[in-house]
């Protein structure tokens, strides 16, 4: 028995080099982990990656964390953070912070990991404010594998961009599920510090003999791996988080960005980053970006919808009033007298119009009406299955000082839409976004002005209905069934749309989840194609 407990002590020793393992201990299970984190102006950010670390899946009294923050002091970085360890730091190992890192004098990443290593740590993460990890057990996922000596967990956001920049060949596979060797330094960047060949690594050029390239940490860092042979891995098996470009020049926009995220985050019905009990983000001032009033359409028994976009306009900070739509599976109580158009036909499924695009036809139509009688400007029409592309508010706000400075005559501007046809559409001058509109689909979201509302209202409409996103183009005279607009006159509409589009829909058709009240409706009987108006609104 003696010589069996020698031998256990020995072995966990052999892990665990200057500490004696007390009775039940689970370290070889839980090594120690060092984070070193590199801040500047990153107050946006830091709400989320705060809470992350809060909410680690990972033993915290075995995670050693080292924050840098940089000194050009231009938000509150700083502030929160010392706020945030004063309040948090009992919970981790150690914590420390180094505060004024010039990446000019100083090199951060050098004296993380000679840290991790001075520290005895068994693993080593080194991020920046610029990456937002969501996933929880990311310490465990990013090192899951043994044999890779250093992993680039991908992040990316909802530009386009990526942690890895455009250095990668157009060959990379980064497919869900996969790792594959990359050429190219990235942060976040995972090492595996058990692993001799780690020893080698440095961002000092310094420590590299012979050394003659330039005196950057990211390709020394490449250039100690090559020098050992070490391959470094992206890793795109999960979905680790949010990525803010830093090369994005502007704060303000910086900020936006990551908002924009967590916008489609909540567009998609995922959870976004759990939050900070001890450092709140900043939220924008609600806004109605310089139109009378910005309406979102919602059907009363969609309360889910409803209130899902109530959290993505709050995110965004855009100030809304609810129009409660038509519903189609409701006609009979409505107030409206209508007519479909004689001879109507689905363009692509040759069907009648259904109750849903009744309804939907309808509800724009109040607005419209509402619009007149309020005597509104112009406002904002949007739909409640939609998600922001990013940058997309700040395009609206542009569109308009470019309408403003132009003295453009406009009346409908799509914010959202399908292209139906193939015939060129040009930009218009003096404006960074606008551009001339052919047939197109959707009314997820646009711009319409008072005299937009009265050309949409002075055809008298209702006496000869068609679909919602049939009959704006007819209005501007670009839609291919002369048939159909040579009821509608005069077709002066001046229509616009915006390159590249503000909002898209949550989900399309073949996606999975996907939901229309209007296309799952019913199909309108022959012998309801016109209400009887002596029954004071009923079929």
């Amino acid at each position: 028995m003696l010589i069996i407990y020698f031998l256990c002590v020995s072995q966990i020793s052999t892990l665990f080099p200057g500490a004696e393992p007390d009775e039940g201990d689970t370290r070889h299970i839980y090594p120690i982990i060092y984070i070193g984190l590199g801040l500047d102006t990153h107050a946006h950010s830091i709400p989320y990656i705060f809470g992350w670390l809060e909410n680690l899946e990972y033993p915290k009294n075995r995670v050693i964390l080292e924050i840098f923050v940089g000194n050009r002091g231009e938000d509150s970085t700083i502030h929160q953070t010392k706020w945030w360890i004063d309040n948090t730091k009992q919970h981790f190992k150690n914590v420390q912070i180094h505060e004024e890192i010039d990446e000019n004098t100083e090199n951060w990443l050098e004296i993380a990991l000679r840290t991790a290593r001075l520290k005895k740590a068994e693993k080593c993460l080194l991020l920046t404010g610029d990456t937002v990890p969501t996933e929880t057990n990311i310490l465990k996922s990013i090192f899951n594998e043994k044999k890779h000596v250093v992993v680039v967990p991908v992040f990316q956001s909802i530009d386009g961009s990526s942690n890895l920049y455009a250095d990668l060949t157009e060959s990379l596979d980064l497919r869900k599920n996969v790792r594959e060797e990359i050429s190219t330094f990235a942060l976040p960047l995972a090492i595996n510090l058990g692993q001799m060949d780690s020893s080698y690594l440095t961002f000092d050029s310094q420590n590299l003999p012979f050394f003659d390239g330039p005196n950057d940490s990211g390709y020394v860092f490449l250039k100690s791996a090559e020098n050992m042979k070490i391959a470094i891995w992206a890793d795109n098996q999960k979905d680790y988080g949010i990525f803010v470009n830093p090369e994005i020049e502007e704060l303000e926009d910086r900020r936006m960005m990551i908002r924009y995220h967590l916008a489609d985050l909540l567009a998609d019905d995922k959870p976004i980053p759990p939050i900070s009990r001890s450092v709140r983000p900043w939220v924008p001032e609600k806004s109605n970006l310089g139109f009378d009033r910005i309406y979102l359409i919602n059907l009363k028994r969609r309360s889910e919808r409803l209130e899902r976009m109530q959290k993505i306009f709050e995110i965004l900070g855009i100030e809304f009033q609810i129009l409660e739509a038509v519903d189609g599976q409701n006609l009979e109580n409505i107030a409206e007298k209508y007519q479909i158009l004689d001879g109507y036909l689905d363009p692509i499924k040759n069907r009648p119009m259904k109750n849903g695009e009744i309804g939907c036809f309808l509800s724009h139509f109040r607005i419209w009406r509402e619009i007149l009688e309020e005597k509104l400007e112009k406002v904002v029409v949007f739909e409640d299955d939609l998600r922001f592309s990013a940058g997309g508010l700040k395009r609206i706000r542009e569109v308009l000082m470019d309408l403003e400075a132009s003295r453009r005559i406009w009346d409908l501007i799509y914010l959202g839409r399908k292209k139906q046809s193939d015939k060129q559409e040009l930009w218009i001058p003096q404006h960074r976004h606008l551009s001339s509109v052919e047939y197109s689909y959707w009314t997820l979201g646009y711009m319409l002005s008072q005299e937009g509302a009265r050309k949409l209202l002075t055809p008298n409409p209702l006496t000869k209905i068609v679909p919602v996103d049939e009959y704006l183009p007819i209005m501007f005279d670009k839609h291919p069934n002369s048939d159909w607009s040579s009821n509608f006159a005069p077709r002066n509409l001046e229509a616009f749309t915006l390159y590249p589009l503000v909002v898209s829909p949550q989900k399309y058709t073949n996606e999975v989840g996907y939901i229309s009240d209007t296309e799952d409706s019913l199909i309108i009987s022959e012998a309801n194609l016109q209400r009887d108006p002596e029954n004071h609104g009923e079929l």
